[in-house]
C-alpha cells in the first residue's frame, strides 16, 4: 500500500476541485460542483458552528476526504455530522479508517456527544463500516425520481381550479421579491414553520435570518423563479422550490414542499408540486430528484400519485460518544 498522508483541507481551488472529483467518482449520479461546495463552506457561519475538513493524499494526489460539522438545522453543541469518501480506485486500503480516526479524535477533543452520518442502502461496505464502529440506524429516506418530459398534466387540472375556488394563488419568490417589501420576512416565517413538521430524528432548529438568506435565498443553486409560494390573500401559506446543479444540466432537485397546518388537506401541496413540474418541463429539464422520510406518508402519497419512481433509500445513522 502506498503511503497515505492525512492533511487539513487548505481550501484552495485545486483542492475543492479534487474533493468534488472524489465525490463524483463515488456518486456519479450526484456529481458535485466545486463552486457550490466552496460557496457553502465559505458561507458556513464559523462564529456559531464548527466545520473542519481533511484530505487523504497518495503520491501528492487527493484520493479521499472527510468532514465534520455542526448541523445548523438540527443544532446541538455536542452533535456533529460526519462524512467520509474515498475514491473507488483507493477503497479497501484503510484510507477511510484513517480519515474516520482523525475526525473521531477531533470530536472527542471537542466534547462531542453524538455523530450522525448516512449511507445508501445499496452500499453494504459503507453500512458494515459504520456498524463495526457502533453506529445505529435512526431514519430512512426514500429517493424518488420523476421523468418530467413524459408527465401528463391532464389528470391534475382540477387542482388549479380548486385553488381558484378557494382564493389561493400561486406565485414565485422572484415575483414576490419585486412586488412585496416584506417578502423575505414572510418566506422565512413560512419556511421555518413548515420545516418544523418535517420528520427528522432530532428537533428542527430555525436558522437566524442571515443564515437562511445565505444558505437558501442567495445560494447559487437556488432558482427564485422556481421557488413557488401559495398565498391566501397576502399571507404565505405554502412553498415548494427547486434547485439546480450546474454539473447536471438536465436535472433539478426538489427542495421542501410544505404547507401551514391549517391549510393542509386542501390540495395546496399538490398544486405547488405541479407548478414545479411545469417549471421543469418549460425549462427543458428531464428529471426531478427528491427525498422524503419513509414516515412522511402524506408527501410520499403525493409523489406516488404524480409518478415519482422510488429509488434505493438513504439511511441516517447515529453514534453515541458517551463513555468513549
Amino acid at each position: 500500500m502506498s503511503v497515505v498522508h492525512i492533511r487539513e483541507f487548505a481550501g484552495t481551488p485545486d483542492q475543492y476541485a479534487a474533493v468534488a472529483a472524489v465525490s463524483t467518482a463515488v456518486f456519479p449520479e450526484y456529481p458535485m460542483s466545486p463552486d457550490a461546495l466552496r460557496y457553502e463552506e465559505d458561507h458556513f457561519d464559523r462564529t456559531r458552528y464548527v466545520l473542519r475538513r481533511y484530505v487523504a493524499e497518495v503520491a501528492g494526489r487527493i484520493v479521499g476526504h472527510g468532514v465534520y460539522h455542526h448541523m445548523p438545522h438540527r443544532f446541538h453543541p455536542g452533535r456533529f455530522w460526519m462524512w467520509v469518501e474515498v475514491h473507488p480506485a483507493h477503497q479497501r486500503q484503510g484510507i477511510g479508517t484513517l480519515l474516520y480516526d482523525r475526525i473521531l479524535a477531533d470530536l472527542l477533543g471537542l466534547g462531542a456527544v453524538v455523530i450522525n452520518t448516512s449511507a445508501r442502502e445499496t452500499m453494504p461496505g459503507s453500512i458494515a463500516f459504520l456498524d463495526k464502529r457502533g453506529f445505529r440506524e435512526v431514519m430512512r429516506s426514500w429517493e424518488s425520481h420523476l421523468d418530467v418530459q413524459s408527465f401528463d398534466f391532464a389528470p391534475f387540472q382540477g387542482y388549479t381550479k380548486r385553488m381558484d375556488r378557494e382564493g389561493i394563488t400561486i406565485t414565485t419568490l422572484a415575483e414576490e421579491k419585486e412586488r412585496d417589501p416584506k417578502w423575505l420576512e414572510k418566506v422565512y416565517d413560512l419556511h421555518t414553520t413548515a420545516m418544523a413538521d418535517v420528520p427528522a430524528p432530532t428537533p428542527y432548529t430555525p436558522p437566524p435570518m442571515d443564515e437562511f438568506v445565505r444558505n437558501l435565498i442567495e445560494h447559487p443553486n437556488t432558482l427564485l423563479d422556481g421557488y413557488f409560494v401559495a398565498k391566501d390573500g397576502d399571507r404565505y401559506i405554502g412553498e415548494s422550490f427547486l434547485s439546480r446543479n450546474k454539473e447536471e444540466p438536465d436535472h433539478l432537485y426538489q427542495g421542501l414542499t410544505g404547507v401551514r397546518r391549517e391549510y393542509r388537506g386542501r390540495g395546496v401541496a399538490m398544486a405547488l408540486k405541479l407548478k414545479t413540474i411545469e417549471y421543469a418541463r418549460d425549462h427543458g429539464y428531464t428529471m426531478i430528484k427528491t427525498w422524503n422520510a419513509t414516515t412522511n406518508e402524506r408527501m410520499l402519497a403525493i409523489n406516488v400519485r404524480l409518478g415519482f419512481m422510488r429509488q434505493p433509500a438513504w439511511i441516517e445513522f447515529e453514534k453515541s460518544l458517551a463513555g468513549t
